[in-house]
């Protein structure tokens, strides 16, 4: 389009002459033409990210294996960190308003743990939702059972998935690690969660008494 209309202003005002307009009519519009091509593809257009797949991760009852053969104990962790940014053909990036692929490869969730002094961070694929459907309920389940001895309480609280927090497991959990002071008083009853002050104070007691 841009194109069209540079050769379009040069005929006209330093040429001054109506010729070639039609094959500069047909640039501007396979220039739309494209334009709306491109928004409408975006819409079917993965990600573009290099990848390569090298590697196993799985989380088990109780411990953490790595590609088949490197098994670490929950316990044995001073560091674990999820985080799930979308699973295969997801959409994304609806926020941004200039053509952009539109569709997760999956592959952008990472895990990162501290294991002997050791960090380190792995990409993991999520199939589809019904993929990290499970992977939350193995993290909710591995921390409501105290799997993770050696992380903050705070930070262990944070790693279960929303969908699990109006749980009466889930309100038990955080109560026990406000009674051991692992998460003060004010934060911990935000993340149990009440709706008055009178229901505010009765927590209070229960757990930071």
């Amino acid at each position: 389009m841009i194109i069209g209309l540079i050769f379009s202003y040069i005929y006209n005002e330093i040429f001054h002459t109506d010729s070639g307009k039609g094959i500069l009519a047909s640039i501007m519009m396979i220039g739309m033409l494209t334009i709306f091509f491109t928004y409408f593809y975006q819409y079917y257009d993965f990600e573009k990210i290099k990848n390569l797949k090298k590697g196993f991760v799985e989380l088990e009852k109780d411990e953490l294996i790595i590609n088949y053969t490197e098994k670490i104990k929950y316990e044995e962790l001073t560091d674990f960190d999820l985080s799930i940014n979308a699973y295969y053909n997801e959409k994304i990036n609806f926020g941004h308003r200039s053509p952009t692929e539109k569709r997760s490869l999956g592959i952008s969730n990472t895990l990162t743990i501290t294991h002997k002094s050791k960090t380190r961070t792995f990409n993991f694929k999520l199939e589809d939702k019904s993929h990290q459907n499970v992977l939350e309920r193995n993290i909710y389940n591995i921390v409501i059972s105290e799997k993770l001895r050696n992380i903050d309480g705070k930070k262990s609280i944070k790693l279960i998935p929303k969908q699990y927090k109006n749980f009466e497991e889930y309100r038990e959990y955080v109560g026990k690690q406000l009674r051991e002071k692992k998460v003060n008083c004010t934060e911990g009853l935000l993340l149990i969660g009440y709706n008055t002050y009178e229901e505010a104070q009765e927590l209070k007691k229960k757990y930071c008494g």
